[in-house]
């Protein structure tokens, strides 16, 4: 009846959010300020506040719909005040906040690392493993921060891929 798996994803989900100073998600948005979460990079593509969006709401759908009770879809994973177009980055970054802690709420309520291997539900519709789901939601982190600070690097014009 061990748990130490579930521990360390729980750990591991913490350190791609917000953990490690210089990988992590929210350490990528900390010098983003509100007069550029809305500005595009000089070739076009995402903004930093598409890629808040995105990230909140796809780890609130995989949660939701693993662990909760499906209702979520994508049009209403906002909880905040407002529209979302018009959050500015404080409200957007509490939002990620909470989507954060509904993913490791889901992962602190399971009994045992055996429900790893549990199938559940995903948000497109089929089933897959508990400890899949959970993968995706830590590297869907780790990936979009690496988005968000090369995005960043070119706003600056500070980039060294350039």
């Amino acid at each position: 009846m061990s748990r130490a798996v579930l521990n360390f994803l729980a750990w591991q989900l913490d350190q791609s959010f917000e953990g490690k100073p210089e990988h992590s998600l929210l350490a990528n948005l900390s010098s983003v300020t509100n007069d550029t979460v809305d500005q595009l990079p000089p070739a076009g593509g995402r903004t930093v506040r598409d890629l808040i969006i995105h990230c909140a709401s796809v780890k609130r759908m995989h949660v939701d719909h693993a662990f909760g009770d499906q209702a979520l879809t994508w049009w209403t994973t906002w909880d905040g005040e407002g529209k979302l177009e018009d959050a500015d980055l404080e409200a957007l970054t509490e939002w990620l906040r909470r989507a954060h802690r509904e993913a490791q709420d889901a992962v602190a309520a399971l009994a045992t690392d055996e429900e790893l291997f549990a199938q559940r539900s995903t948000h497109w519709g089929e089933s897959r493993e508990t400890r899949l789901l959970i993968d995706a939601i830590l590297i869907h982190d780790i990936y979009h921060a690496g988005e968000i600070n090369h995005l960043r690097g070119l706003l600056q014009r500070k980039d060294a891929s350039r």
